[in-house]
């Protein structure tokens, strides 16, 4: 029971815990129960435990982490799963209250392909890729459109992400304009690009216009619906990389995208709204964060005019918050090179792997914390395995509450 119990729980079972389940066990076999039955009685038990249903901590007198405990917060950080038994091993010889011994625990589990995939889900959560199966643009609008799109879509972005942060270990803000992408054949052909065999194939987008990071790619460019909005595709520059806030559309509104029309882009749809008084001081904020990606329709193909022969353009000018005036770009191009170098945008790769780390939203409570947190990995190069490598030795993991200033 205590050996097996260790695995199920992720810790050691106190003397009273062996008891109850050996309990199980007995009483199971005094009613005619064989080992199996009654082995397999205990496990249920088990399954049904609060301890291993939830992941269970005792409150140190100190605030501080048990060592079992820190080394679940550290397996499911890193691997979404329980400790194995190298890391209980250092658990049970107390290692994990040393620094160095810690850092190399981290290492070694950021090379176990666990660590990949618990990556992916970071950006699987983040950017909402599961709301890629059910895509459905208006027919309509899109009659050649092929439902498997959604899935070479958020295929597309998880390759990118992992060549990126895996393959070539580089900063998570090079996410926004490293020139390289993987596509399927049906995929490159609806980037107006022309197929590399018959397979899923990564491809050099050096020389390919507009084409580049996460914010060209199809798994992010439908977040602005059919229409392409420039509000819903502004908003999300503005909130995932700019960690920026502006209020909600008072009640009553239309909130619904306006069609383009001869003569009208969403572009000029936009700057009429921008004309407006009561309009521009939201939507001035936003709005134009997504001039760069006009040339993409609401699926991601790219083109120099619209349905209505209307000429799209790419330039425009980005205002970061906490900087005193914005700063112009011509191309879609510069525009991801602006955001990849901006300080702010550094800051909210961090908060948003912080805050998927913890899986719990941050506060003010939590800004010290952060803030240190993202002094150390940036130092270490601002990777994503520096990144969580400076959660793991934070106050935030090896602590029950943030620190607080004096």
């Amino acid at each position: 029971m205590e050996k097996m119990g260790k695995w199920v729980l992720r810790g050691p079972l106190d003397e009273r815990e062996i008891l109850l389940y050996r309990g199980i066990t007995t009483t199971m076999a005094s009613g005619g129960g064989n080992f199996n039955e009654a082995v397999g009685s205990a496990i249920e038990a088990m399954l049904q435990s609060p301890r291993f249903i939830y992941r269970m901590e005792n409150q140190q007198t100190d605030g501080s982490v048990e060592e079992y405990e820190l080394a679940v917060r550290m397996s499911y950080l890193l691997w979404g799963a329980p400790p194995d038994e190298e890391l209980y091993r250092a658990a049970d010889k107390g290692e994990l209250g040393d620094k160095p011994r810690v850092e190399a625990q981290v290492r070694r589990m950021l090379g176990d392909p666990r660590a990949i995939e618990q990556s992916q889900r970071f950006v699987y959560d983040w950017l909402d890729l599961g709301r890629m199966d059910n895509l459905a643009p208006a027919r309509a609008m899109f009659p050649k459109w092929d439902p498997s799109l959604g899935g070479d879509m958020r295929a597309e972005t998880l390759s990118f992400f992992k060549e990126v942060v895996w393959t070539r270990k580089r900063p998570l803000t090079e996410l926004l304009n490293a020139q390289v992408t993987f596509l399927t054949p049906r995929l490159a052909k609806h980037y107006g690009m022309f197929p590399k065999g018959r397979n899923f194939a990564r491809y050099d987008l050096t020389n390919v216009p507009g084409r580049g990071g996460l914010l060209t790619q199809g798994s992010v460019l439908t977040l602005g619906g059919d229409q392409a909005s420039m509000v819903t595709r502004g908003l999300f520059v503005l909130h995932e990389l700019l960690r920026g806030v502006v209020r909600d559309p008072p009640p009553g509104v239309d909130t619904n995208p306006v069609p383009t029309k001869p003569g009208l882009t969403q572009r000029g749809i936009s700057a009429s709204r921008l004309a407006k008084a009561s309009c521009s001081g939201c939507h001035a904020k936003f709005e134009p964060l997504a001039f760069g990606l006009e040339k993409f329709d609401g699926l991601g193909a790219y083109s120099q005019a619209d349905k209505h022969g209307n000429r799209l353009r790419e330039d425009g000018k980005v205002l970061i918050p906490g900087q005193s005036s914005p700063v112009a770009y011509k191309t879609s191009s510069e525009l991801m090179n602006l955001l990849a170098s901006s300080p702010r945008v550094h800051e909210t790769f961090t908060w948003k792997v912080v805050q998927f780390a913890m899986g719990r939203p941050l506060g003010a409570e939590d800004a010290r914390s952060v803030a240190e947190i993202h002094m150390v990995s940036q130092k270490a190069g601002g990777t994503y395995q520096s990144l969580v490598t400076a959660i793991i030795l934070s106050d935030l993991v090896r602590y029950n509450q943030p620190t607080k200033d004096p």
